[in-house]
């Protein structure tokens, strides 16, 4: 089932939700029905908490009544279609250093999901500032660890099979195992028949946009970016029709995957307001070639992805997207990040979104 939210839905559901829009900074707001925000307590899965979110958003949308999916248990399952990536490709290819939308679309669709309730990770006790910390330098201390596992692999005629055996191991001596069957609602399930009953999204129906003047427009194009080692494709838009069909999407009520820049020149801080700063700071709409310029120049890169709910304007009518962060709640203003329109023109990669929420006028462009 398809739902369209109304505006004054969508306002109520943003008041309910953000209690910084009760203030007068904020105006013709529209926010899009989503799950609480999600922690990534100092792991590098940034990809895997964000598309999460993406898709609990999407199962409510659709109507579905689902409990808090697990980030970890995608992230466990990349680790290993990555190692064996990286194996088939003599070592050549990206490992373990962040990932993209895809992945979690990927393992979706091949090995199901879980609740966050029966496998988190070995998270649920990382709280404070010190066990975040020693988490971050486990998950390094792991990453190097299978790194080194399998370029000895690598080096030697040691069997593949074996190597991967051995990755899945340490996945679970950090992360804990992930469960081959569960009890959910007195049934007992596996992650595949979970997903199937409970959550049933086609992971065919998601496209993922971008918009670079490098490739020709209004066809899928492989981008060049280290973390799209499965080497999937993005529809390429002109910036305009880019932009327009993310505001389309969100003011028909659906939500985004975001896939962006956030180190470069500044702009990210604990106020949640970003905007532009450095290169193009003063710029008044943020152009094709200026946004072609910072791929190139690689002041753009693909650093962080969040969760696309909503679009505001401040007091003085400057347009802002609202991004669901995984930094907690104490970051950001309630935990989302206000983007400045020039700043999302500038600094995003990509975004994902079902195929129902692209434009009819985009589709035929695109022969769909």
């Amino acid at each position: 089932m398809r739902r369209n939210y109304s505006s004054t839905f969508l306002l109520t559901a943003l008041l309910l939700c953000y209690g910084c829009v009760t203030s007068n900074r904020f105006s013709d707001t529209t926010l899009v029905e989503t799950t609480p925000l999600k922690h990534q307590k100092a792991t590098g899965q940034c990809w895997s908490f964000a598309t999460t979110s993406f898709l609990e958003a999407e199962a409510k949308r659709l109507g579905y009544d689902i409990p808090e999916l697990s980030s970890f248990f995608f992230v466990y399952q990349n680790y290993l279609d990555n190692a064996q990536e990286y194996l088939r490709n003599s070592g050549k290819s990206h490992l373990n250093n962040g990932d993209l939308t895809f992945s979690v679309l990927e393992i979706f669709k091949k090995h199901g999901a879980v609740p966050e309730a029966v496998y988190n990770g070995n998270l649920a006790n990382v709280n404070t500032k010190k066990e975040m910390l020693n988490r971050w330098a486990e998950e390094d201390e792991m990453n190097l660890k299978i790194k080194q596992k399998l370029d000895s692999v690598l080096k030697t005629s040691v069997d593949t099979i074996k190597a991967i055996t051995e990755v899945k191991s340490l996945l679970d001596s950090y992360m804990g195992a992930t469960p081959k069957t569960f009890e959910y609602r007195g049934e007992l399930l596996t992650p595949n028949s979970f997903a199937n009953k409970y959550v049933p999204l086609d992971s065919e129906n998601y496209l993922e946009l971008t918009s670079y003047t490098h490739h020709p427009f209004y066809i899928n194009i492989v981008l060049e970016i280290p973390a799209n080692w499965r080497m999937k494709t993005y529809l390429n838009l002109p910036i305009e029709d880019f932009m327009n069909t993310i505001d389309t999407g969100i003011k028909s009520g659906f939500t985004l995957a975001w896939d962006g820049d956030i180190g470069n020149n500044g702009g990210f801080k604990d106020n949640g307001y970003v905007r532009v700063k450095g290169e193009y700071e003063n710029a008044n709409l943020i152009t094709q070639a200026q946004r072609q310029g910072a791929y190139e120049r690689k002041t753009t890169t693909d650093d962080h992805n969040m969760h696309i709910v909503g679009i505001t304007y401040d007091r003085n009518g400057e347009k802002f997207y609202i991004l669901k962060n995984t930094w907690g709640e104490n970051r950001g203003i309630d935990g989302s990040w206000y983007l400045s329109e020039n700043y999302f023109r500038l600094r995003t990669i990509s975004v994902t979104i079902h195929k129902e929420g692209i434009p009819n006028e985009i589709l035929t462009k695109i022969g769909t």
